[in-house]
Protein backbone atom coordinates (compact mmCIF):
# COMPACT_ATOMS: atom_id res chain seq x y z
CA UNK A 1 0.00 0.00 0.00
CA UNK A 2 1.17 3.28 -1.01
CA UNK A 3 0.87 6.17 1.43
CA UNK A 4 0.40 9.16 0.16
CA UNK A 5 1.69 12.72 1.18
CA UNK A 6 0.04 15.35 3.03
CA UNK A 7 1.10 17.84 0.60
CA UNK A 8 -0.67 15.36 -2.15
CA UNK A 9 -3.64 14.56 -0.60
CA UNK A 10 -4.51 18.78 0.06
CA UNK A 11 -3.55 19.45 -3.67
CA UNK A 12 -6.12 16.55 -4.82
CA UNK A 13 -8.50 17.86 -2.65
CA UNK A 14 -8.40 21.81 -4.01
CA UNK A 15 -8.37 20.19 -7.57
CA UNK A 16 -11.51 18.53 -7.48
CA UNK A 17 -13.03 22.04 -5.35
CA UNK A 18 -11.69 23.73 -8.58
CA UNK A 19 -13.45 20.96 -10.65
CA UNK A 20 -16.40 20.96 -8.36
CA UNK A 21 -16.75 25.03 -9.30
CA UNK A 22 -16.22 26.41 -5.79
CA UNK A 23 -13.53 28.36 -7.18
CA UNK A 24 -13.90 29.90 -10.91
CA UNK A 25 -11.21 30.88 -13.34
CA UNK A 26 -9.63 33.80 -12.53
CA UNK A 27 -10.76 33.39 -8.75
CA UNK A 28 -7.91 34.03 -6.01
CA UNK A 29 -7.44 31.77 -3.36
CA UNK A 30 -7.49 32.39 0.29
CA UNK A 31 -4.30 32.85 2.35
CA UNK A 32 -1.75 30.03 2.94
CA UNK A 33 -2.42 30.52 6.66
CA UNK A 34 -6.39 30.21 6.02
CA UNK A 35 -5.90 27.05 3.71
CA UNK A 36 -3.77 25.52 6.68
CA UNK A 37 -6.82 26.11 8.75
CA UNK A 38 -9.39 24.93 6.26
CA UNK A 39 -7.18 21.57 5.83
CA UNK A 40 -5.36 21.49 9.26
CA UNK A 41 -2.06 21.10 7.97
CA UNK A 42 1.08 23.26 8.06
CA UNK A 43 1.95 26.54 6.05
CA UNK A 44 4.80 24.41 4.35
CA UNK A 45 2.22 21.56 2.98
CA UNK A 46 -0.24 24.00 1.80
CA UNK A 47 2.78 25.35 -0.02
CA UNK A 48 4.08 22.43 -1.73
CA UNK A 49 0.36 21.53 -2.65
CA UNK A 50 0.17 24.97 -4.38
CA UNK A 51 3.13 24.29 -6.10
CA UNK A 52 2.35 20.96 -7.31
CA UNK A 53 -1.27 22.81 -8.81
CA UNK A 54 1.02 24.67 -10.33
CA UNK A 55 2.89 22.66 -11.99
CA UNK A 56 0.12 20.76 -13.43
CA UNK A 57 -1.44 24.02 -14.60
CA UNK A 58 -4.08 24.62 -12.25
CA UNK A 59 -3.41 27.06 -10.24
CA UNK A 60 -0.98 30.30 -10.73
CA UNK A 61 1.09 31.17 -7.51
CA UNK A 62 2.57 35.29 -7.51
CA UNK A 63 5.00 35.72 -5.07
CA UNK A 64 3.49 38.51 -2.91
CA UNK A 65 0.25 38.40 -5.05
CA UNK A 66 -1.63 35.35 -4.09
CA UNK A 67 -2.52 31.99 -6.00
CA UNK A 68 -5.21 31.92 -8.79
CA UNK A 69 -7.37 29.74 -10.22
CA UNK A 70 -6.61 28.84 -14.18
CA UNK A 71 -8.16 25.98 -15.31
CA UNK A 72 -11.19 24.16 -14.27
CA UNK A 73 -11.06 21.07 -16.15
CA UNK A 74 -7.83 18.45 -15.93
CA UNK A 75 -6.29 19.12 -19.05
CA UNK A 76 -2.64 17.82 -20.23
CA UNK A 77 -0.12 20.08 -18.64
CA UNK A 78 2.16 21.37 -21.28
CA UNK A 79 4.94 19.63 -19.40
CA UNK A 80 5.63 17.54 -16.93
CA UNK A 81 7.47 17.84 -13.85
CA UNK A 82 10.27 15.93 -13.78
CA UNK A 83 10.68 12.41 -11.44
CA UNK A 84 14.23 12.62 -9.66
CA UNK A 85 14.80 9.17 -10.31
CA UNK A 86 14.15 9.27 -13.68
CA UNK A 87 18.15 10.13 -15.45
CA UNK A 88 17.31 11.19 -18.90
CA UNK A 89 14.30 13.33 -18.07
CA UNK A 90 16.26 14.73 -15.42
CA UNK A 91 18.99 15.80 -17.84
CA UNK A 92 16.78 17.60 -20.28
CA UNK A 93 15.83 19.86 -17.52
CA UNK A 94 18.97 20.81 -16.26
CA UNK A 95 20.18 21.38 -20.21
CA UNK A 96 16.65 23.60 -20.37
CA UNK A 97 18.20 25.48 -17.24
CA UNK A 98 21.61 25.67 -17.75
CA UNK A 99 20.45 27.15 -21.39
CA UNK A 100 18.39 29.54 -19.54
CA UNK A 101 20.45 30.67 -16.66
CA UNK A 102 23.60 31.28 -18.39
CA UNK A 103 22.45 33.38 -21.01
CA UNK A 104 20.31 35.25 -18.62
CA UNK A 105 23.97 36.04 -16.55
CA UNK A 106 25.16 37.08 -19.66
CA UNK A 107 22.62 39.38 -20.76
CA UNK A 108 22.31 40.70 -17.37
CA UNK A 109 25.91 41.69 -17.17
CA UNK A 110 25.48 43.63 -20.36
CA UNK A 111 21.77 45.14 -19.58
CA UNK A 112 21.53 45.52 -15.50
CA UNK A 113 20.29 48.68 -14.07
CA UNK A 114 21.64 49.83 -11.11
CA UNK A 115 18.94 49.13 -8.83
CA UNK A 116 18.30 45.78 -9.97
CA UNK A 117 22.10 45.31 -9.05
CA UNK A 118 21.54 46.87 -5.67
CA UNK A 119 18.12 44.08 -5.35
CA UNK A 120 20.61 41.48 -6.24
CA UNK A 121 23.15 42.65 -3.59
CA UNK A 122 20.22 43.05 -0.76
CA UNK A 123 19.36 39.32 -1.73
CA UNK A 124 23.34 37.97 -0.82
CA UNK A 125 23.33 40.13 2.33
CA UNK A 126 19.56 38.11 3.16
CA UNK A 127 20.90 34.68 2.17
CA UNK A 128 24.16 35.32 4.43
CA UNK A 129 22.45 35.93 7.58
CA UNK A 130 19.00 32.99 6.85
CA UNK A 131 19.62 30.03 8.97
CA UNK A 132 15.73 29.20 8.11
CA UNK A 133 15.64 26.27 5.02
CA UNK A 134 12.33 27.53 3.69
CA UNK A 135 13.91 31.03 3.80
CA UNK A 136 17.11 30.28 2.23
CA UNK A 137 15.13 28.60 -0.44
CA UNK A 138 12.67 31.40 -1.53
CA UNK A 139 15.64 33.68 -1.44
CA UNK A 140 17.63 31.44 -3.58
CA UNK A 141 14.62 31.36 -5.67
CA UNK A 142 14.13 35.25 -5.86
CA UNK A 143 17.98 35.59 -6.67
CA UNK A 144 18.23 33.45 -9.95
CA UNK A 145 14.09 34.98 -10.86
CA UNK A 146 16.05 38.43 -10.36
CA UNK A 147 19.36 37.99 -12.46
CA UNK A 148 16.44 37.35 -15.09
CA UNK A 149 14.72 39.90 -14.88
CA UNK A 150 17.92 41.98 -15.24
CA UNK A 151 18.90 40.26 -18.11
CA UNK A 152 15.98 42.72 -19.99
CA UNK A 153 14.23 40.26 -21.20
CA UNK A 154 10.52 40.23 -20.36
CA UNK A 155 9.98 36.85 -21.43
CA UNK A 156 12.70 35.22 -19.54
CA UNK A 157 11.71 35.45 -15.66
CA UNK A 158 8.36 34.34 -16.41
CA UNK A 159 10.03 31.46 -18.36
CA UNK A 160 12.22 30.59 -15.51
CA UNK A 161 9.70 31.28 -12.98
CA UNK A 162 7.42 28.45 -14.43
CA UNK A 163 10.43 26.24 -14.74
CA UNK A 164 11.29 26.18 -11.41
CA UNK A 165 7.82 25.83 -10.33
CA UNK A 166 7.48 22.40 -12.19
CA UNK A 167 10.95 21.47 -10.83
CA UNK A 168 10.15 21.99 -7.33
CA UNK A 169 10.33 18.74 -5.65
CA UNK A 170 13.47 18.53 -7.16
CA UNK A 171 15.19 21.38 -6.58
CA UNK A 172 13.58 21.37 -3.03
CA UNK A 173 15.33 17.89 -2.47
CA UNK A 174 18.65 18.96 -3.85
CA UNK A 175 19.10 22.12 -1.49
CA UNK A 176 18.34 20.07 1.51
CA UNK A 177 20.97 17.96 0.51
CA UNK A 178 23.38 20.91 -0.37
CA UNK A 179 22.72 23.44 1.69
CA UNK A 180 21.48 22.18 4.78
CA UNK A 181 23.90 19.38 5.45
CA UNK A 182 26.12 21.38 6.76
CA UNK A 183 26.95 25.45 7.32
CA UNK A 184 29.66 25.73 5.60
CA UNK A 185 27.85 24.30 2.50
CA UNK A 186 25.18 27.21 2.76
CA UNK A 187 28.31 29.75 2.60
CA UNK A 188 29.90 28.04 -0.22
CA UNK A 189 26.20 28.88 -2.46
CA UNK A 190 26.07 32.48 -1.11
CA UNK A 191 29.72 32.62 -2.40
CA UNK A 192 29.07 30.90 -5.68
CA UNK A 193 25.88 33.42 -5.86
CA UNK A 194 28.35 36.12 -5.16
CA UNK A 195 31.04 35.52 -7.60
CA UNK A 196 28.18 35.52 -10.30
CA UNK A 197 27.27 39.09 -8.79
CA UNK A 198 30.41 40.20 -9.23
CA UNK A 199 31.13 39.32 -12.89
CA UNK A 200 27.33 41.30 -13.19
CA UNK A 201 29.07 44.19 -11.57
CA UNK A 202 31.87 44.62 -14.02
CA UNK A 203 29.29 44.16 -17.02
CA UNK A 204 31.91 41.19 -17.82
CA UNK A 205 29.27 39.00 -19.14
CA UNK A 206 31.98 35.83 -20.63
CA UNK A 207 32.96 35.97 -16.79
CA UNK A 208 28.80 35.88 -15.61
CA UNK A 209 28.22 33.07 -17.66
CA UNK A 210 31.13 31.03 -16.89
CA UNK A 211 30.21 31.28 -13.35
CA UNK A 212 26.90 30.52 -13.78
CA UNK A 213 27.63 27.37 -15.64
CA UNK A 214 30.13 26.18 -12.49
CA UNK A 215 27.32 27.17 -9.83
CA UNK A 216 24.58 24.91 -11.81
CA UNK A 217 27.21 21.98 -12.71
CA UNK A 218 27.10 21.84 -8.79
CA UNK A 219 23.67 21.77 -8.64
CA UNK A 220 23.43 18.83 -11.38
CA UNK A 221 26.29 16.94 -8.97
CA UNK A 222 23.81 17.57 -6.08
CA UNK A 223 21.65 15.98 -8.36
CA UNK A 224 23.58 12.83 -8.98
CA UNK A 225 24.46 12.13 -5.42
CA UNK A 226 20.64 12.46 -4.24
CA UNK A 227 20.63 9.79 -7.23
CA UNK A 228 23.02 7.87 -6.63
CA UNK A 229 24.12 7.68 -9.67
CA UNK A 230 27.62 7.55 -11.50
CA UNK A 231 28.42 11.14 -12.94
CA UNK A 232 27.99 11.62 -16.66
CA UNK A 233 30.85 12.28 -19.26
CA UNK A 234 31.78 16.06 -19.23
CA UNK A 235 30.57 18.32 -21.18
Amino acid sequence: MIIRKAYEVVAETIREQIIQGEWAVGTRLPSVEKLAVRYNVGRSTIREALMSLKAHGWVDVRHGGGTFVLKLTDDAPLWQPPEINDRKQLAAWLELRYILETESAGLAALRRSEGQLAQLHAILHEMALLRDEEALEQADIRFHTSLAEAAGNPLLRGTLESLFSNMGKVMQESRRLWLFAEQSETDRLVEEHRLIVDAVEQSDAPLAKQRMAAHLRKVEQVLEKLNKLPEPEPR
